[in-house]
């Protein structure tokens, strides 16, 4: 397989591919862009930043977690004792700054995360993040920042895409990917279908892991994974103003986690694995012009999330007899929807006004013969966000949203009898302003003040925590003000520029208090709103298209975070330090070679600071060669150096991984 690959990026820098002049890539992408799906702030360019489809395809990433993590101020992370990934917004995690396809939600009602491992890029125009100064229109529990994932939407008359590929490992086939898509666009309507498959029967570990008492190396033990997932999108777009677009999503997934291999003595050693993790999606978009400075746009969803999950005895993963087995399922449903208007009230003003609601259901049977318990919440959003451009070089951006939680069902089990946990409502106010300068007319300069909230989940509130927690049903939102400066330029068409400082101030932040009451023959802890944090932090990012044959792209990111409340408690999972970027070197536009490097610092795994997963480098090699104008083949190799590394202690990564794959468009 290695003189598979190393023919390949020989392919990939012939000459005989063309012989055609080099000629750089555009930085915009081929893939036609879902605009109905998009959320904009009017005035404010540099609102988001995005990573489009063509860069996911360039740098193989395969799903979300890894392209968010190309931005400034993104951290990647592992939930290591769920395999699953972690997007981390300038320290913020993900019950903290959702997740939207198309600006609809999609965090799970129980707990608030979703794994983004799940999610794969095959069906998507380009991922936006909103930091800092993110619109009020989003809907509520925006605390830190919001995270959408934009769809496709065809062009041609006929057009698809076949890509597959395969990764090896240890000298064997580690995994292989496959997706289609197929669209049409007819002018008056449209349809798009996209079918995905992407199966891992192992990663490979490094060959500098020591063997432990829980993991022998070389192949990570209960780290497969199998994701199958299909797309229908069909719309209609009577005029140049209009669009009106159905969509069914359905996915589904099995994935093992890997036992924990550390030396923290407090951490479990668990023998799980998912046999179900499955989501399905039904939504309608449309969006109706009103005249040429006004617009309508409605969002309707129905999601249904359902996993299960079992507990074994032993690394066998076949019997269930001790006390730490258990068989448990969840099935959660959301029924929501938004209405969205925009407006010019006079000229250079323009008005947008959204009313949200979600109603969450979540029913969950804690282990095979117990009785299911059931929890719902409806939530309702109100916002509005001005945009006033006073003069060509300076604009006025100020929205305030009011948000709304009613609890409405929270079952508990007492002496096998179902009872209700007291219902208790919820309610916040977040507001923004920014001040948007353009001193030339490759410039913008923004500062931002904003009060954002995210609301309790009901995990936060109504959870045991297998038995270690006493539920808090009263519960606050958490609150943070966020500072922000940020400065972009374009002096010229080959370079552009980005800076951002910030600082959040958090409070009623929900931490773990210890030793609450004594239950069961054990002191349990309770999550409560003692905590005040301040986040600060510093990031940058350089494109530079230097010459016909090269193009270079450099983040770097700095965020401290500290507990105020209790300086000795560590903020875990998000290093000080990120450093990431590549250089692409160009024989053809499309006959490249990418050599693409990430450093981060280390970080905490225990907020008590005794353990850390260390800092690390790492070093990707890929490249591509058109065959001709339809087919392309790529060729990586993962991890060059075959680096040992950890993102959460006792959980150690994917060592070095050579991956081809082909490409056919039509």
């Amino acid at each position: 397989m290695k003189k598979v690959v190393l023919l390949a990026l020989l392919l990939a820098i012939s000459e005989r591919a063309s012989a055609a002049e080099p000629v750089a890539d555009s930085a915009t992408s081929t893939i036609t862009v879902f605009t109905a799906g998009e959320i904009t702030v009017t005035g404010k360019k540099s609102s988001k930043e995005s990573v489009t489809a063509d860069e996911m395809e360039k740098l193989g990433k395969k799903n979300i977690t890894q392209a968010a993590g190309l931005l400034p101020g993104i951290t990647v992370g592992n939930v290591g004792g769920r395999n699953e990934g972690m997007i981390y917004v300038r320290g913020f995690d993900m019950r903290q700054v959702p997740l939207y396809l198309d600006g609809v939600p999609l965090y799970v009602p129980y707990d608030g995360y979703v794994d983004p491992n799940r999610f794969t890029t095959f069906t998507l125009s380009e991922i936006t993040v909103s930091k800092g100064y993110t619109s009020v229109l989003f809907g509520p529990n925006t605390l830190g920042g919001a995270i959408n994932m934009v769809s496709r939407k065809p062009q041609e008359q006929f057009e698809g895409c076949l890509r597959g590929g395969i990764a090896t490992g240890n000298d064997r086939i580690a995994s292989k990917f496959g997706t289609l898509n197929l669209g049409t666009n007819q002018g008056s309507w449209y349809a798009q279908s996209t079918l995905s498959t992407l199966n891992s029967s192992f990663w490979p570990l490094a060959n500098s892991f020591a063997k432990t008492k829980y993991e022998d190396g070389g192949s990570r033990d209960n780290s497969a994974t199998k994701d199958l997932k299909g797309t229908v999108k069909i719309g209609y777009t009577p005029n140049s103003g209009d669009e009106y677009s159905i969509t069914l999503d359905a996915q589904h997934a099995v994935k093992g986690i890997p036992v924990y291999t550390g030396s923290n003595p407090a951490q479990p050693i668990r023998y799980w694995k998912y046999s179900d993790w499955d989501k399905s999606s039904l939504y309608l978009i449309g969006k109706k012009a009103l005249g040429e400075t006004s617009y309508l746009k409605s969002r309707l969803y129905f999601d249904n999330y359902y996993n299960a999950l079992q507990s074994y005895d032993d690394a066998t993963y076949t019997t269930q007899k001790t006390t730490k087995a258990f068989s448990s399922r969840y099935d959660d449903k959301t029924f929501g929807g938004s209405i969205e208007s925009g407006f010019e009230l006079f000229r250079g003003n323009t008005l947008k006004v959204a009313l949200h609601e979600k109603y969450d259901m979540h029913n969950e049977i804690a282990n095979t013969g117990d009785l299911p318990k059931e929890y719902e919440d409806n939530t309702i959003s109100l916002a509005a966000e001005n945009s006033w451009a006073a003069s060509k070089e300076f604009s006025v951006i100020a929205g305030v949203r009011r948000d709304l939680c009613m609890t409405k069902k929270a079952e508990d089990i007492v002496n096998k009898a179902i009872t209700s946990f007291p219902l208790q409502d919820n309610q916040a106010t977040n507001y923004q302003l920014a001040l948007v300068g353009r001193p030339l007319e490759h410039q913008e300069v923004t500062g931002y003040i904003s009060r954002t909230t995210r609301f309790p989940t009901l995990k936060d509130r109504y959870s045991y925590k297998l038995g270690n927690a006493l539920p808090n049903p009263a519960l606050n939102p958490e609150q943070s003000w966020n500072y922000g400066f940020d400065y972009s330029i374009k002096p010229y068409e080959q370079l552009k520029i980005a800076a951002s400082v910030y600082q959040s101030k958090l409070s009623d932040v929900i931490q773990q208090v210890d030793n609450v009451a004594y239950l069961n023959n054990r002191w349990v802890y309770q999550s409560r709103n003692s905590g005040k944090a301040t986040f600060t932090g510093v990031e940058c990012s350089a494109e530079w298209q230097a010459s016909t044959w090269l193009k270079t792209y450099s983040v770097y990111s700095y965020i401290e975070r500290k507990n105020d409340t209790n300086p000795a408690l560590y903020f875990t999972d998000v290093p000080s330090h990120k450093v990431s970027g590549y250089l692409q070197f160009f024989l053809h536009k499309s006959n490249w070679v990418i050599f693409e490097s990430e450093y981060n610092s280390k970080r905490y795994s225990t907020s008590d600071g005794k353990f850390t997963a260390g800092g690390y480098g790492l070093i990707n090699l890929r490249a591509n060669g058109a065959l001709n104008r339809s087919l392309s083949v790529q060729a990586a190799v993962e991890n060059l150096f075959d680096r040992n590394y950890e993102i959460v202690e006792g959980y150690p990564e994917t060592g070095r991984s050579c991956v081809l794959s082909m490409a056919y468009s039509f």
